[in-house]
């Protein structure tokens, strides 16, 4: 399934219905040339292909700005028939400095949808949010402007800019106009709010002055808080709704909160949790036990109905087959478990499973029946989320330094595999281990031999003295690196000493240790990775239970967490196979199933500043233009560049 495929439904296709006849509604008619037949204007269910060529044939025959203004209907026509190549063909004939504003307005709305569906998302923002607009937003009329705004705020949000997004939802709910634009906006908030820590939600409920606002965030906070039960969730909606009876969200709620009751009527009464408790996967069984449990315990404690849950050690001599049947005959109505791939492999090989199984690893392919789930901390979700992330932002050649571990270079062929797929290029990928002499790998990944010895070269040719800066190879415009701590604050500092500190730099989570170093990470400042949200989750119940009673390492941190996000998971899969959009927000990532029933994680970003992560909220800096591959050469005698 490609990009385009599994973000249409979300974003780009939500061009509105009317879009064909506001764009003809306010485009001029042209006035017909002397002699010539008048171009009767083509609305509602007259607007076909042959209409729109009609208008593109004669507008050729008009001079400016009607054939500009003719032409953009040609355009919203085909664009609305999803004729996408059509439209954009005639798009990029219009001389946009041709169109009033309302026309320009329009112009921006279809040809920004056209970019956005090409994976162009720079471009599409650049005209979405041209400074022509800045002024004009007053005077255009409504159903011109809320599609516009519709699609900046999918953009902003779809590049990391969560506050710009937030602001234009606000600008759209004060200009909805009927319950369905309501609804909708309201999703849209609650997409970008709930991809907010709860830290930060928080903080901007306590400060915030606006009370519509106010009551998002702490709304927001409600949802993201998918680690309380069901019912505990519903009954705080219920306290919220008391509290904020006028809320737009109170009669229009986001489409997630609405499935809260179903949910709670389908939530089985027993689960039979089956990990390896012994043998060589028994520490990491022990830990996804306790944070499972410590999860059942938080629900327990604040009243919430629990299921009752009985625990079998699949690490004990015994075929997993016989202790699977065994939890199916004491009257398991679901199952969570087992860890070990090679067993979750066999149960994606059953026909059919007698009960729903949540699995907590990944098998080599996924199952197409509703019976199994597979959720694990798959790196490769990581890594195409790295991909995704920075082929939005603009990034197109690559280059990566992933360690020589099995995780590291699975990573490392997950971002090459998406990236490559969106339509970006690896131009170099090295591996290291940790004995590597790291300023040699990243001396000789940037090529930076080469221009030395073309100095040496140029040096003995050349009777006049010289000045030479090296220059890093021109070919790449971002770095991956897949590292551990250790490691990556080695590499980090050698960018910077080899010519090539303006080279953004991108990790998966195991970049950070876990716990905040800022003497030792500040050697990794302005690292940009994907990161738990455990990370920032301090105030998280189920978290701080774990804190409490295990004090875990930050490696066995990442196990607790995919414990607890299996007790929170399980009775929410109704929801997320009926609503394949929606995502569960837990202490792992944002949790959403694929249609072969496996669990893809998307992390938040963070970034490393003084030695310390913190979420990413706005935009990154500017992107750097890709260098040339030249080195700056001068002769000191004259100061002619050669």
């Amino acid at each position: 399934m490609s990009v385009q495929s599994r973000r249409t439904p979300q974003m780009f296709a939500r061009v509105a219905a009317g879009a064909l006849a506001l764009a003809l509604a306010a485009c001029q008619t042209p006035a017909p040339k002397p002699g010539a037949q008048p171009q009767m204007p083509v609305t509602g269910p007259a607007a076909s292909r042959a209409s729109a060529q009609q208008l593109l044939q004669s507008a050729r025959t008009l001079p400016s700005p009607q054939r500009d203004q003719q032409t953009l209907q040609a355009a919203a026509i085909l664009y609305d028939l999803g004729e996408a190549e059509g439209a954009r063909d005639a798009v990029t004939q219009i001389d946009p400095q041709q169109l009033n504003d309302a026309q320009f307005a329009r112009y921006a709305h279809v040809y920004g949808n056209l970019l956005a569906s090409e994976d162009e998302f720079f471009r599409a923002l650049d005209l979405a949010a041209s400074p022509r607009l800045d002024g004009t937003w007053l005077q255009l009329p409504r159903e011109t402007s809320l599609p516009l705004r519709d699609l900046r705020a999918d953009l902003w949000g779809l590049l990391g800019d969560l506050d710009s997004a937030i602001a234009e939802r606000q600008q759209i709910a004060m200009m909805a106009q009927n319950a369905e634009m309501v609804a909708e906006n309201n999703n849209g908030f609650w997409q970008l709010l709930t991809q907010l820590p709860s830290s930060e939600l928080q903080l901007r409920a306590d400060e915030s002055n606006d009370p519509m606002m106010r009551g998002w965030y702490e709304l927001a906070l409600l949802g993201r808080d998918t680690q309380t039960d069901i019912s505990s969730q519903l009954t705080a909606l219920s306290r919220w709704r008391q509290q904020w009876p006028r809320h737009t969200a109170a009669s229009n709620p986001p489409q997630a909160l609405r499935l809260l009751e179903q949910l709670a009527a389908e939530r089985a009464d027993q689960i039979a949790l089956l990990l390896p408790l012994s043998g060589p996967l028994g520490s990491a069984g022990r830990a996804i036990r306790d944070g499972f449990m410590a999860a059942y315990y938080s629900a327990l404690e604040a009243g919430a109905p629990t299921p009752k849950v009985q625990v079998y050690d699949t690490g004990a001599n015994k075929p997993f087959e016989e202790i699977y049947q065994e939890a199916v005959n004491g009257g398991a109505q679901a199952i969570v478990g087992p860890l070990d791939k090679q067993k979750v492999a066999n149960l994606v090989a059953t026909e059919k499973l007698p009960v729903p199984t949540l699995a907590l690893n990944y098998a080599d392919e996924g199952r197409l029946t509703g019976d199994l789930v597979q959720f694990g901390l798959a790196i490769e979700d990581e890594a195409r989320q790295v991909a995704r992330q920075t082929y939005r932002q603009g990034h197109r050649q690559a280059m990566i330094l992933a360690a020589d571990s099995g995780w590291g270079q699975r990573g490392a062929d997950a971002f090459t595999e998406e990236f490559q797929r969106l339509g970006g290029s690896v131009s170099v990928r090295r591996t290291f281990h940790d004995r590597s002499d790291f300023s040699k790998l990243v001396s000789d990944t940037l090529l930076i031999p080469e221009s030395k010895s073309r100095e040496a070269a140029l040096r003995r040719q050349l009777a006049a003295p010289l000045e030479f800066t090296p220059r890093r190879r021109g070919d790449v415009d971002m770095l991956l690196v897949l590292a551990q701590p250790q490691q990556a604050r080695q590499i980090n500092p050698m960018l910077a000493f080899f010519y090539a500190s303006d080279l953004p730099v991108f990790a998966t989570s195991q970049v950070f240790a876990g716990t905040i170093n800022r003497e030792r990470d500040r050697d990794i400042n302005g690292v940009r990775f994907t990161a738990m949200p455990w990370l920032f989750e301090n105030d998280n119940q189920t978290k701080q239970v774990i804190e409490s009673q295990a004090a875990p390492a930050p490696a066995f941190a990442r196990l607790y967490a995919l414990g607890a996000d299996a007790f929170r998971l399980f009775p929410r899969l109704p929801m997320l196979r009926q609503f394949p959009q929606q995502r569960v927000h837990g202490l792992t990532g944002a949790l959403s199933l694929t249609t072969d029933g496996r669990i893809v994680r998307e992390q938040v970003w963070a970034r490393i500043d003084q030695g310390a992560p913190v979420p990413i909220t706005t935009t990154v800096e500017p992107l750097p233009r890709p260098q040339e591959n030249m080195e700056s050469i001068e002769l000191s005698s004259s100061g002619e560049n050669l």
